[in-house]
């Protein structure tokens, strides 16, 4: 989509995403290119984080002055993250306020969450997290705690129709027993709301050691887990606050939304595999 400015005789066009739901959020991008990020641009980073709606009005030359850096780190720290420069940095921070205005029409606000979480499980490119499941001798799901064990049955339930056998590790005992026998043709599916869980994060850090993939389920937002793991995906919730005798609720289905539509698009990966190899092979016959 194009949008037009017309300013003292002239007309500029320049390109923004037809929708905040077509792009990744900044945090999604932090996430994915974290290990090209040094120490300033984690810096100017933390501030755009912790500063959201100002910096959406901010000029380059005012950021690089708030961050104490030159207004080339700050361009560079955009392109870090694969944007085309500044002005495209603030098209996504623009978008991600707009995003998380308060809705107080829960029932719409939690629809919206869906949506959005169709949306982008549904857009994403999983070739390379089917590749590693169907490369992997064992598959293994681990979480902490009540949630997590309800969406690694789900887990495990849904890909058992696809012949994919998951092993659900529980607690830490046998986390740690495991990680010592753990080998490279293992796969790891980690879920952890927060992605900061210590005892979690020591845990994939020493799969790490030992070259195990991991395919990391997290809310969206910047997080340790989703940085050490080789493939992540992301989900969101929508917390209410006070909505019955003061307790607040947070609906959680988007977990299970993801792992439907995932489980799904793997099938369509499976067709599409079978029919390249059938393909391939009246190919070689004739």
């Amino acid at each position: 989509m194009r949008k037009v400015i017309r300013h003292i005789g002239l007309i500029i066009y320049f390109h923004v995403p037809k929708s905040g739901l077509d792009i990744m959020k900044l945090d999604e991008l932090v996430n994915k290119y974290y290990k090209c990020l040094n120490d300033n641009d984690l810096y100017i980073w933390n501030y755009i984080s912790n500063h959201r709606k100002e910096c959406e009005n901010l000029a380059i030359d005012q950021l690089a002055y708030k961050c104490n850096v030159s207004r080339t780190t700050i361009l560079r720290f955009a392109q870090k993250l694969s944007l085309k420069g500044y002005g495209e940095l603030k098209v996504y921070l623009k978008l991600d306020n707009e995003r998380t205005k308060e809705n107080v029409n829960n029932l719409e606000a939690v629809c919206d969450t869906y949506n959005e979480v169709i949306k982008n499980i549904k857009d994403k490119d999983c070739t390379d997290i089917f590749k590693v499941i169907d490369k992997a001798k064992t598959l293994y799901v681990y979480g902490i705690g009540m949630i997590q064990s309800s969406i690694k049955k789900e887990i495990k339930r849904t890909f058992l129709a696809a012949g994919k056998v998951f092993y659900d590790l529980s607690g830490y005992t046998e986390a740690n027993a495991l990680v010592d026998i753990a080998k490279e043709d293992d796969v790891f599916i980690i879920i952890s709301m927060s992605g900061e869980n210590q005892f979690i994060l020591d845990f994939a850090k020493n799969l790490k050691i030992r070259n195990v993939p991991i395919i990391s389920i997290t809310k969206l937002k910047e997080n340790s887990l989703a940085k050490i793991s080789d493939y992540s995906l992301y989900t969101y919730t929508v917390l209410i606050p006070k909505i019955f005798n003061d307790v607040d609720f947070e609906s959680l289905t988007c977990y299970f939304i993801l792992i439907e539509i995932l489980f799904l698009k793997y099938m369509e990966y499976q067709t599409q595999k079978k029919k390249k190899e059938e393909q391939n092979e009246i190919r070689s016959i004739d």
